[in-house]
């Protein structure tokens, strides 16, 4: 018998490995410079370029805080050291220091120094922090295990992508370090709402108000024409309701005062200015503005009329009308024509179509709302029933009124015709998308400008595109931001509250939508303009391309580390008084805008870069895990900047309740994008055989439904099963809900409030103006 070779056939396996591809991906935010310098080249583009970005920006900060302290040590800048409040000389007021470095480092919270808001957004960014402290943890777990991987063959000569998640693929350590960071963060969420008193997702059980509201009072919008007769009004809620406990003088209409509030603004600067005007015999001229001194025709201003001394005469003016004129009169005139002004617009106001009601009591009030409420139920069900024309009760909207500081006056008018609400939301529509096409490639935006040049490599050129340039970029991409973001004003929020939050979302999601824009495109996005872009340029691969993760961790590091520098060197106060230095009529204009000169912390822009941050970690984490330690060391840092400029700088600033809800319901949703990722991942590396039952779906799948579900649960403990409006609408009634009526008004804090004329901005400027008089 012959020795014969038998030769098995190969079995394919039921569910073979792919590789995701990510060859024709690209980070399209790249400048692409080149620089003949070899050591230099690779050591900024090492490793993603983020060691260069540590070591740039820190050097950076080392330098602008060594000049910002000789600045304070030898010239004695009050406004370097100045806390910002608002009062007459805000460098008089005792600030709180701590006493030693070892006690600046800690991570202790002065609620005195910082106020309670400020206190409760501190604590949120340690609870943060003690997330980063375990995803750190666990990070370098992850860094190792997959370091000794091999599926990309850089052995042995590996580099930083050999610590992600495609050197070794998904296993079930994966899932249980998803799984502990997030029972860990549900679990310091709670902590944080059991501490500071927050309903939230994560303590729905916490008995404390979502909002504030006065039970006394009821805002009714809705009102048709373009004016209301308060008398037939009390008849009309007296008769047809049956409503006790009002009477003529508790019903308010609001007006659109959105015209008279920057003239009672610029009316009570002047007086401010008149205040500070120099009592010494030689009286203070007016100044000319410097662009003045380039137009040859007058201007119907007073002001601009205003020659200081022969040597500003221009050619072919009259030197008879050349006069100068000292500071005291030109305000007295100034304040005069502005006292005009307001009485003018205060006379010619438009109804809004809201009206403030007071009533006796609350029991009466909260009838009132029910009758009315009720009402609009039975009607939506009896269309064929007439209702009062004039009035229109089916078209109002009835809430407790929220406190009078809370009213967002502003943008407190009449509703707009459908067609303008449409053309807003067209033109934020259009913003947006230009905003996310041009931000996506911000080296494109250079090229543009002609910033950067191809050819040029000599030793400035290098200096200003490597070091200066992006410096650059990243301010003004920070100010475009705010620009963008602020457009949602336009919307009319009709409290102070609603516009912070909805500041809140607007920054959040439109970051979290412009990196996942940025990671999925093949192409620079600004090609989208020139019909260069198309959707096959999307891929989902490339959510995985190793260089993303890397990108994500340097900006990180880029936003913090700037954001640090401008509030550190005081860049808006700086900018402000340029400003005003420029355009200033006398010298009493700069010295009231430096003593009055207030800042708030923007409680709204910084949850959402926190939060957006901590979404981008999530879902990076367990491909890039090296981001986990660029998170960490960097919150920490925000952190203490953050508290040091809170205390020596902001003013105590106040924020609604939501505002600090909100960001921890962000981050309890944001944190599934751990699990999503590997869900996605192992879905694509699978590739079109896949199996639900393949151990690399089955855990982070699991471990999703899990998480959605325990949300799922928190919001329907935390809101109701049903929302209030959908349960009024199907008459859903318990004995529990019979006697205490569903609504979310019902969750709001009586603000208990007797404040004379607080729904009525008119009355009180009236009387603040008589005891301006009488003194």
């Amino acid at each position: 018998m012959d020795n014969q070779t038998t030769i098995s056939p190969v079995v394919p396996a039921a569910n073979p490995e792919l590789e995701i591809n990510t060859t024709t991906c690209s980070q399209p935010d790249a400048y692409d410079i080149s620089v003949e310098i070899g050591w230099f080249e690779e050591w900024i583009v090492w490793e993603g370029g983020i060691a260069f970005n540590v070591i740039y920006w820190l050097l950076m900060l080392i330098i602008s805080f060594a000049g910002l302290y000789i600045l304070r040590r030898f010239f004695n800048w009050k406004f370097l050291s100045a806390r910002f409040v608002g009062e007459d000389d805000p460098s008089t007021i005792s600030v709180k220091r701590t006493g030693s470095w070892i006690d600046w480092l800690t991570l202790k919270i002065d609620e005195e120094a910082v106020g309670k808001d400020g206190a409760t957004f501190l604590w949120y960014q340690l609870r943060l922090i003690q997330v980063d402290v375990l995803r750190m943890a666990l990070g370098i777990v992850l860094i190792v295990m997959h370091f000794y991987g091999d599926k990309l063959g850089e052995s042995p000569n590996k580099t930083l992508r050999s610590t992600g998640l495609y050197n070794i693929g998904i296993n079930g350590a994966h899932g249980v370090f998803c799984a502990a960071i997030l029972i860990t963060l549900a679990w310091l969420m709670k902590q944080h709402g059991q501490d500071r008193s927050i309903r939230s997702l994560a303590s729905h059980s916490v008995n404390s108000f979502s909002s504030i509201c006065n039970r006394k009072w009821l805002m009714i919008s809705g009102f048709a024409g373009d004016n209301i007769d308060i008398d037939s009004l009390l008849d009309y809620l007296k008769s047809r309701f049956d409503i006790n406990g009002i009477r003529r003088d508790g019903i308010v209409p609001a007006f659109d005062i959105s015209k008279l509030l920057p003239i009672v603004d610029q009316l009570n600067d002047v007086r401010n200015i008149k205040r500070h005007l120099s009592p010494s015999k030689s009286a203070e001229l007016i100044k000319r503005r410097w662009w003045v001194f380039w137009e040859n025709s007058q201007s119907s201003e007073m002001g601009d009329t205003v020659m200081h001394g022969p040597e500003w005469i221009q050619p072919g003016v009259d030197v008879r009308d050349n006069k100068e004129i000292d500071a005291a009169t030109y305000y007295d005139k100034k304040e005069k024509n502005l006292l005009a002004k307001r009485e003018t617009i205060a006379n010619n106001l438009e109804f809004s179509g809201t009206v403030f009601v007071r009533f006796d009591s609350p029991a009466d009030a909260r009838v009132a709302k029910m009758a009315l409420r009720r009402y609009q139920i039975e009607w939506f069900w009896k269309r064929g029933n007439q209702e009062d024309q004039y009035f229109r009760p089916s078209q109002w909207t009835v809430h407790y009124a929220p406190p009078g500081s809370e009213v967002n006056w502003m943008h407190l008018k009449k509703p707009r015709p459908a067609w303008k609400t449409l053309a807003l939301w067209l033109r934020l529509a259009v913003t947006y998308s230009m905003y996310v096409i041009l931000m996506a490639a911000p080296g494109s935006i250079v090229r543009w400008l002609h910033l950067y040049e191809e050819n040029e490599n000599d030793a400035g050129s290098i200096f200003w595109k490597r070091f200066v340039l992006p410096t650059i970029v990243s301010f003004f991409t920070t100010k475009l931001t705010d620009w963008v973001t602020g457009q949602d004003q336009q919307r009319r929020h009709l409290t102070v509250s609603q516009l912070c939050l909805s500041s809140l979302r607007s920054i959040c999601y439109l970051n979290v939508v412009l990196y996942l824009i940025r990671m999925l495109a093949m192409k620079p996005l600004p090609l989208l303009l020139a019909g260069k872009f198309h959707s096959d340029d999307f891929r989902l691969e490339c959510l995985f391309f190793p260089v993303h993760g890397s990108f994500v961790a340097c900006c990180i590091i880029v936003n913090t580390m700037s954001a640090i520098l401008m509030n550190h060197l005081r860049m808006d106060f700086i900018f402000s008084y340029i400003s005003k230095w420029f355009t200033s009529r006398s010298e009493a204009e700069v010295t009231t805008f430096k003593k009055t000169y207030k800042m708030d912390y923007d409680f709204a822009a910084n949850y959402a870069e926190l939060t957006c941050n901590f979404a981008l970690t999530s879902f990076f984490i367990m491909i890039f895990p090296v981001i986990s330690l660029v998170s960490f060391i960097f919150s920490i840092l925000r952190f203490l900047s953050d508290r040091a400029t809170m205390t020596d700088m902001y003013a105590i600033s106040q924020t609604g309740h939501n505002l600090h809800q909100e960001p921890i319901n962000m981050a309890l949703s944001f944190a599934v994008a751990s699990p999503l990722a590997l869900l996605i991942y192992r879905r694509i590396q699978l590739g079109p055989t896949t199996q639900l039952l393949d151990p690399g779906i089955v855990a982070p799948l699991s471990l999703l439904i899990l998480y959605i579900m325990f949300l799922l649960y928190a919001f329907v403990k935390l809101n109701g099963f049903l929302p209030g409006w959908f349960r009024r609408l199907l008459k859903l009634r318990s004995r529990t809900e019979a006697s205490t009526e569903d609504d979310e008004d019902d969750l709001a804090a009586d603000s208990m409030s007797n404040i004379q004329h607080e729904y009525d901005p008119l009355a009180k400027l009236r009387v603040e103006e008589s005891i301006r008089t009488k003194v």
